[in-house]
C-alpha cells in the first residue's frame, strides 16, 4: 500500500464547475490524514470568469494573503490548473496582456502563473484539439514541459488524444517535472489502459509522477484508489512518486513550502 500524503489536484467553487469551498476540502484532506493539498481551480478561455473588458477575473486567485497557508491543519497550496490551448504548447492568457498595464511586457497568464505554488497544465479543449496526430500531442506536451512555470502534465491520458509515452516520459524527466496519474482517468478502459503504459515507462525511465484525486468535492479529496491500485500491479516504485508527501515533491521542484 502505497503512502500518499498529497493530494495536488483539487477544485474549489471558483472553478464554477466545482461544490467546496477550500475550508471543506481541507477538512477533509484532514480528516483522511493528508498533510497538504493544492488548491488548482481553472484558469480557462472558457471556464474562467471574465471582467466587462473581456479579460480574465483573476482577483480571487491572486489574493492569497488573504488565505492562511495552513487550514484546519492542512498546508494548501496555491496552485492552478491551466489550460494548453493549441498544438504548440501554449497556455491560456500567456499572449494576452492587462489592459490596467498597457505598457507591460508580462501576459496576464505569466503574471498569474508567477504567483503560484503549484502549476499544472492540462488539455481539456480547444478549436481541432480531438483532431490532432500523436506527433502534434507529443510536440505539444514537450511544448507545456519547457514552459519554466510548469512542475505537472495534468491527465495526459484522455481518451482520443494519443501521444509518444517514451519522447514525453523522457522530457519530463530531463525537465524535473511531473506527469499525472489522474483518478478520474480511470472512468474509461481507454484512459486506463493509457495510464497503465505511461507508469510503466516511467517506471523504466525513472521519471516522477504525481498521483492526484481531481476532486470538484470535498468528498472526493484525497481519493485516489484506483490509481493507486493499477500503480501496486505494476509495482510501480514508491520513490518515483513525488507527491508521497510534500517535501518529497518540494525537493524535485527545487521549491519550499
Amino acid at each position: 500500500m502505497y503512502s500518499i500524503l498529497t493530494d495536488l489536484h483539487t477544485h474549489t467553487i471558483y472553478s464554477g464547475h466545482a461544490f467546496s469551498t477550500i475550508s471543506e476540502n481541507a477538512a477533509e484532506a484532514a480528516r483522511k490524514g493528508l498533510e497538504a493539498i493544492g488548491m488548482t481551480d481553472h484558469f480557462s478561455s472558457f471556464m474562467t470568469p471574465r471582467r466587462a473588458d473581456g479579460s480574465p477575473e483573476m482577483g480571487p486567485m491572486i489574493n492569497r494573503a488573504a488565505l492562511p497557508d495552513v487550514v484546519h491543519g492542512v498546508r494548501v497550496l496555491h496552485g492552478v490548473e491551466i489550460d494548453i490551448v493549441d498544438f504548440q504548447g501554449h497556455l491560456a492568457f500567456c499572449n494576452c496582456f492587462p489592459h490596467d498595464f498597457p505598457d507591460s511586457d508580462v501576459s496576464i497568464g505569466e503574471r498569474l502563473l508567477k504567483t503560484r505554488d503549484l502549476v499544472i497544465a492540462s488539455i481539456h479543449m480547444f478549436p481541432g484539439f480531438r483532431d490532432g496526430t500523436a506527433a502534434q500531442n507529443t510536440d505539444m506536451y514537450l511544448a507545456a514541459l519547457q514552459n519554466p512555470y510548469v512542475d505537472i502534465i495534468g491527465h495526459p491520458c484522455r481518451p482520443g488524444l494519443p501521444f509518444d509515452h517514451t519522447a514525453v516520459v523522457r522530457a519530463a524527466k530531463e525537465a524535473n517535472k511531473c506527469l499525472e496519474i489522474n483518478d478520474h482517468s480511470f472512468d474509461t478502459q481507454e484512459a486506463h489502459d493509457s495510464c497503465r503504459a505511461l507508469a510503466i515507462r516511467c517506471a523504466e525511465e525513472g521519471t516522477h509522477i504525481v498521483v492526484s484525486s481531481d476532486a470538484h468535492s470535498a468528498w472526493f479529496v484525497g481519493e485516489f484508489g484506483r490509481a493507486a491500485k493499477m500503480l501496486e500491479e505494476i509495482h510501480f516504485p514508491q520513490e518515483l512518486i513525488a507527491n508521497a508527501n510534500l517535501a518529497s515533491f518540494g525537493r524535485l521542484r527545487g521549491k519550499q513550502f
